[in-house]
């Protein structure tokens, strides 16, 4: 059925009107079948918000702040599934020129049993220091959910009353009650979070206060965690032993590239007693030529461009020779998503591309036979297998993989004035580049001499293609510093590009790849052909 006025308003004398009407700023019997306001009682006079004769459900949002709007309407839903009542607290919208602090405390309640289909209504305006406002019942709804929450939690508002607190809470605090209370006090009066690890009747848990501050500084309300720690360091000391102990070389970093932990295998890596190397930072142990590459990296990932980064780069060892790693980073987010601290993986593979330590087993010959000696990366015969599967693999016309054909500007200079061993050096710095401008899934490979070949399946759009190209250009291009060399190297490249098609076999798209990058090279240095 569909309310009208005459059903709510009837048998209410003119006495009744006036008393509902003052009772708060306006008052509202809303039809739960439509939505809309079915009666109301308001007088301009008396009343601090300022209505239309006329005013309906759609003038009164036009009071309630855009970003408060959908915890009102979730209130609303609340009482119309679950009965009983909801408080909602809204900020007034900022077109209407109100106190920046002044806001609407908004109260529904089921009258179903008394009015078919009604739900009444009462709003009132709070002015920017009302004592309403500091204490603030907290609605039914968030009452729920706390209860049924696996941590204790207490809410208590600006002037210190508790208005909310979960039996878990009050089982964790009541051993230690006059602690607990002192605690949270001082964080409310002093507005800031709060934790501690407390020993509360002989156990020891862990409590957090965290406020609430409304847009002028000032504080709403703080809640309260408290969860029991004897479980939770436990688990932290296993953490801790799993992490000293493992083999794999770790170590978490601060934002400022301080080691703030590194266990033991890390150590070994680089040289340093554990206790040493805590508290120094990546930058004074990275070699000097692949800071800058690493440390744009990790930009990125705290920019959020990046979701990792891996890379091959060397550290300075603490007997003052260099050493090659595989290093991976993932940043450590809070609860906010904020990067607050990195964690690193490095794995040694300085053998791997050193040939004096290569020996005659099984895993180096395997390994060897698909990679190339100077630059350790993948080379023709690994490369033209990787291209088989993905060509394979292709389904879609998005899937297949994008070849880049690079050749080099400008080498054969290198080595007729400084001799092939600055040119091998070179060629060495250039394959480094190269990993570090592409994405982790994008193979990168020495075709023979000068040449390089990138192939990635991850190049979605049109505009990602010409953007890798770029970047691998301006890497490329970089000043390369050669030990013993006084000047600064510069190299260019010239890149070819093709677009695998269907039923397109590896030497296909490769031959497309090199026909482009020899027309580049035709047409001028640092050219990109498609």
């Amino acid at each position: 059925m569909t309310l009208s006025p005459t059903d709510v308003g009837s048998g209410i004398d003119s006495l009744a009107h006036q008393l509902l009407s003052r009772t708060a700023d306006a008052v509202f019997v809303m039809d739960t079948t439509t939505g809309r306001a079915a009666h109301r009682w308001y007088e301009r006079g008396h009343s601090r918000l300022d209505l239309p004769a006329n005013a309906g459900d759609q003038q009164l949002v036009s009071w309630i702040h855009p970003d408060d709007l959908p915890g009102v309407l979730d209130a609303y839903a609340g009482v119309i599934n679950n009965g009983e009542s909801r408080t909602a607290f809204a900020r007034i919208h900022p077109d209407r020129m109100q106190p920046k602090r002044a806001s609407l405390l908004i109260v529904i309640r089921d009258i179903r049993d008394f009015v078919p289909d009604g739900l009444l209504v009462q709003i009132w305006y709070l002015e920017p220091d009302s004592e309403l406002l500091r204490d603030i019942e907290p609605s039914a709804s968030m009452s729920s959910l706390a209860d049924a929450a696996p941590v204790g939690l207490q809410v208590t508002s600006a002037s210190g009353r508790v208005s909310f607190e979960n039996d878990r809470f009050r089982v964790l605090a009541d051993p230690g009650r006059s602690l607990v209370d002192e605690r949270v006090a001082v964080a409310v009066e002093e507005g800031v979070t709060f934790s501690e690890d407390l020993v509360i009747g002989g156990r020891s848990g862990r409590l957090r206060v965290v406020p609430t501050l409304d847009d002028s500084g000032d504080l709403v309300l703080a809640v309260a965690s408290l969860e029991d720690a004897s479980q939770i360091q436990a688990a932290e000391k296993q953490f801790d032993a799993l992490f000293l102990s493992s083999p794999l070389a770790t170590a978490l970093v601060g934002l400022d590239g301080t080691l703030l932990r590194a266990n033991e295998s890390f150590a070994i890596v680089i040289g340093y007693d554990r206790d040493v190397l805590e508290g120094k930072t990546f930058q004074e142990i990275t070699h000097p030529d692949d800071l800058s590459a690493d440390e744009d990296l990790l930009a990125e990932v705290v920019a959020g461009t990046r979701q990792h980064y891996q890379m091959e780069k060397r550290y300075l060892h603490a007997s003052g020779h260099e050493i090659w790693v595989d290093l991976t980073v993932a940043p450590v987010r809070g609860p906010d998503g904020a990067v607050q601290n990195f964690v690193a993986h490095v794995e040694d593979i300085t053998s791997r591309r050193s040939m004096i330590t290569l020996d005659d087993s099984d895993d180096d010959l395997t390994y060897w036979a698909l990679h190339d000696h100077l630059t350790a990366l993948p080379n023709r015969r690994y490369l033209e297998h990787h291209l088989a599967n993905s060509l394979q693999r292709t389904r879609r016309a998005s899937d297949r993989p994008v070849v880049m054909f690079m050749d080099l500007d400008d080498f054969k200079p290198v080595n007729d004035r400084h001799g092939h061993a600055v040119g091998d050096e070179v060629l060495r710095t250039i394959a480094r580049r190269l990993r570090n401008a592409c994405r982790d899934d994008a193979v990168v490979a020495r075709y023979g001499g000068d040449e390089f070949v990138v192939v990635s399946r991850r190049l979605r759009t049109v505009a990602d293609v010409p953007l890798l190209a770029d970047r691998i250009g301006g890497a490329i291009r970089g000043p390369i510093e050669v030990p013993g060399v006084d000047e600064q190297i510069r190299v260019g490249v010239s890149i070819g590009i093709a677009v695998a098609h269907e039923g397109d076999q590896p030497i296909d798209v490769l031959a497309r790849a090199d026909d482009a990058a020899y027309r580049a090279k035709r047409s001028g240095k640092g050219q990109i052909r498609y």
